[in-house]
């Protein structure tokens, strides 16, 4: 009887020294911070200046490399407010990203992407095909909308802004 009472004891022990910690931590939300929604809100502003110059016939690809880049520094931000993933280091993770299982991958396409558009768009960079460059931009818009949706970010009243149809422009 004695061996059961230790035991039960022991295990009491073990079991409040195991639950009440992990019970009273602070667990992260699977809900973004509220700055995020303001961040996004200013991406989708930020892409249509973006957009706009590169829809136009002819297009102008110059003056989409300043807004561009607007849009790195945007997605910038949103990692460092935690609406986005940290990319992996070299080094230990202090922080791990408690999002969807996806969200890592498409932020990683969301900077690839810009990035490709923007070495097509910088000052002496050679002139883009307007179709190519069209269709580029129109794809990395997509990776940015399901990038959104994984990441479980809020959508900006009247949508995120997509490269319009040239057949229906002319």
């Amino acid at each position: 009887m004695r061996k059961i009472a230790t035991i039960g004891t022991v295990l009491a022990v073990v079991l409040a020294v195991a639950v009440i910690p992990a019970a009273s931590a602070q667990r992260q939300s699977a809900e973004p911070p509220a700055a995020c929604a303001g961040l996004v809100t200013q991406l989708a502003d930020t892409l249509k200046k973006v957009v706009e110059p590169l829809a136009a016939t002819p297009p102008a690809p110059d003056k989409a490399a300043v807004p561009l880049g607007d849009v790195l520094r945007l997605l910038v931000a949103m990692t460092a407010a935690k609406c986005l993933p940290t990319p992996p280091m070299t080094g230990a993770a202090e922080v791990r990203f408690h999002g969807p299982e996806l969200c890592l991958s498409h932020d990683l396409a969301m900077f690839a992407g810009a990035f490709s558009v923007l070495s097509k768009l910088v000052p002496g960079a050679v002139p883009p095909d307007p179709g190519k460059l069209r269709a580029e931009v129109q794809t990395w818009l997509k990776v940015l909308n399901e990038a959104l949706k994984n990441c479980s970010l809020p959508v900006p009243e009247g949508g995120m802004p997509t490269m319009p149809d040239p057949a229906r422009s002319s």
